[in-house]
């Protein structure tokens, strides 16, 4: 049933396309389009037995993802101008986002569910990392590429440099600072808190 998620995601997206802002396409998908993931997850996350189904179901999850991923690429390299690729790019779309979405999830709760102080410290920096990944890119990206190097180095400059710089905003200044903290949706630090350092795993011989 986790599939027919594409059902009212496909008619979601015909109907934000033609809303003010229908045009706007971060990460190759409508503005308004991503409502119904955002929803979707919410669901998914509240409920231990829809997770655990997921991870029962993630190789087939898996199958279907991978299925509509090629019927999708075959259409777009083959018949792009033709009326059929027209009427099937959003429900395959569709298709494909709610089979490989499950498929992630499915084997994230398979194989990821211990934790690590490095991966408190990762999770707790996806978030910033996300919102200031676009920015920090272009403005690096806008100073690489007036270089006179081989395009491949300038993607290791700027892939290697925004890392960095990312990642220092991030634990100089967003981690550390609670109005920032709050406006990159993290929870706030109690007042006179120490600010915990991640350590190390120690395995024990």
């Amino acid at each position: 049933m986790i599939y027919l998620l594409a059902v009212p995601t496909t008619l979601f997206l015909d109907i934000v396309e033609n809303l003010p802002g229908g045009d706007i396409y971060p990460g190759g998908w409508p503005l308004f389009a991503y409502i119904p993931f955002l929803l979707g997850g919410f669901v998914i996350i509240s409920n231990q037995r829809l997770q655990a189904r997921l991870q029962q179901v993630r190789w087939v999850s898996l199958a279907v993802g991978m299925a509509f991923s090629l019927i999708y690429l075959y259409l777009r390299i083959n018949l792009q101008y033709a009326l059929l690729y027209d009427e099937l790019n959003g429900p395959l779309f569709c298709l494909m986002a709610w089979g490989w979405i499950p498929a992630f999830m499915g084997f994230a709760r398979q194989n990821l569910s211990y934790t690590t102080p490095f991966l408190k410290y990762a999770n707790e920096a996806v978030l910033p990392f996300y919102i200031l990944h676009q920015t920090v890119l272009l403005g690096v990206g806008y100073i690489v590429f007036q270089w006179q190097v081989p395009s491949f180095l300038s993607w290791v400059i700027i892939a290697c440099t925004s890392f960095i710089i990312i990642m220092g905003l991030y634990e100089f200044l967003v981690r550390r600072v609670n109005v920032l903290r709050f406006l990159f949706g993290l929870k706030m630090l109690p007042k006179n808190a120490p600010m915990a350092v991640s350590q190390p795993v120690q395995h024990q011989l």
